[in-house]
């Protein structure tokens, strides 16, 4: 039914708002961009739609308030566009003809009075899901990251890894990711941009908690969601994006994949005695910088107290009982704890790793995973956000290199697969990136 609505809504609504934003770089949207930058120095957002399209002013759109709208256009008699007409007809026929309202990740309450046709993503977690849902075409524009690497995946010189999938997956207007038009980076954002792409909703990182100064500038809804590293986590943020775009049935479906991929680690690992459980300690931001990085604060001195891909995979993760968001343990710590497995995030630099690093620096010999060769590189768990795709990898394989006896029969290069073709429709992808890092195909 959901599938059957989106359609039904790309069918009968007019093209007028698609046209804007397809080339950033043409003439013509120079001369728009200037226009109207010039009249958003008076008024700085576009109207919020704050009524139904044809309705009665009651709040609901009624089967007469329909039948009269479609009559009026038709004979063209009424004020209402093709636009209005068939955002009408779409709210009338999928959600009860009423405004819909959703509470989004920061419990803040957002009202929808037209159907979504175009979209903004400030970072690359809703991107990727939208993508999932099938909407990729519905994002108007985008931010560097997602743009960038953080969705598709492009080496330490940026050039692109999986050029196929690059060419599958075509952004509104025509070309790759990388055509979408840039709107926000890390640290700032073009809001005067985003309101002349005339958005009918902008998905915003929770960490910014800007939704309503969003709302404020661009003038249209603004909904404020991410995810954690826990897959209730990951599964909630599928729900609402789900909620928002009418894609219930892809949310349910996306949600019960991953699920089942979890279930394939869990119902093993489940059944591991306590003394079965060794010790781990994750550098979850890699070793670039060797122990610490003084501008980024981090390296591998940074760790997750909670990281729920290596819970899973049937590791103790020693900074369970760390406080605070930004776990940083000095390396007497580290060696104090004398971690039995240490996973590396990957990064390379001269020909070196992660992993090299700790088994090349003499402070960290005398610990039981680096004198019994238990050191891993492992991905990199955050990209602007925290990726869904690398969460499920990362745990099938840390499941094969904690319990690689366990997990013989696990074919991580199928299931990397699978996890990208069903994330983009994409065959092979896995196949490439390991070939690229190299390290998952020494548990292949």
């Amino acid at each position: 039914m959901k599938t059957i609505s989106k359609n039904f809504r790309k069918n009968i609504r007019g093209s007028t708002r698609k046209t804007i934003g397809k080339n950033t770089g043409s003439a013509f949207l120079s001369l728009l961009l200037f226009a109207a930058l010039f009249c958003l120095s008076i008024n700085p957002a576009f109207a919020f739609a704050s009524e139904l399209p044809c309705g009665g002013g009651d709040g609901e759109i009624s089967e007469e308030d329909l039948a009269t709208a479609v009559c009026a256009y038709m004979l063209d008699k009424g004020e209402n566009s093709l636009d209005d007409v068939g955002d009408a007809a779409y709210i009338y026929t999928f959600w009860d003809g009423k405004a819909k309202t959703i509470i989004d990740m920061h419990d803040r309450s957002v009202t929808f009075y037209r159907p979504i046709e175009r979209i903004i993503t400030t970072n690359p977690d809703n991107s990727r899901i939208i993508i999932a849902f099938g909407d990729l075409d519905e994002i108007v524009s985008t931010d560097e990251c997602t743009r960038g690497g953080c969705v598709l995946p492009r080496d330490v010189e940026e050039n692109k890894l999986a050029p196929k999938a690059w060419e599958a997956l075509q952004v509104h207007g025509g070309g790759e990711l990388d055509s979408l038009p840039e709107t926000n980076t890390r640290k700032e954002i073009d809001y005067e941009t985003m309101a002349i792409l005339k958005p009918d909703v902008v998905f915003d990182a929770i960490w910014y908690s800007r939704g309503d100064l969003v709302e404020e500038k661009i003038g249209c809804p603004c909904v404020e969601a991410g995810t954690g590293f826990t897959f209730e986590d990951m599964y909630t943020h599928m729900r609402l994006l789900g909620e928002v775009l009418d894609r219930e049935e892809e949310a349910e479906h996306l949600e019960q994949f991953s699920r089942a991929e979890v279930d394939l680690v869990k119902s093993v690992t489940d059944k591991l005695d306590e003394n079965e459980i060794p010790t781990v300690y994750f550098a979850s931001r890699g070793a670039k910088k060797g122990f610490y990085d003084s501008v980024e604060g981090r390296d591998f001195t940074r760790t997750e107290a909670v990281y729920e891909p290596l819970n899973i995979a049937g590791g103790s993760n020693l900074a369970k009982d760390c406080t605070g968001e930004l776990v940083n343990v000095a390396p007497e710590q580290i060696v104090a704890w004398a971690p039995e497995y240490i996973f590396v995030a990957w990064s390379t630099w001269e020909n070196q790793t992660g992993k090299d690093f700790v088994i090349e620096t003499p402070e960290l010999g005398d610990i039981p995973a680096v004198k019994n060769g238990h050191v891993y590189d492992c991905l990199y768990p955050f990209c602007r956000g925290r990726p869904l795709d690398r969460s499920l990898l990362n745990m099938l394989y840390m499941a094969k290199c904690l319990h690689p006896e366990e997990f013989k029969d696990l074919d991580l290069e199928k299931e990397g697969n699978k996890i990208y073709k069903e994330l983009y429709g994409v065959d092979g992808m896995f196949t490439v990136l390991a070939e690229y890092y190299g390290f998952p195909k020494e548990v292949f």
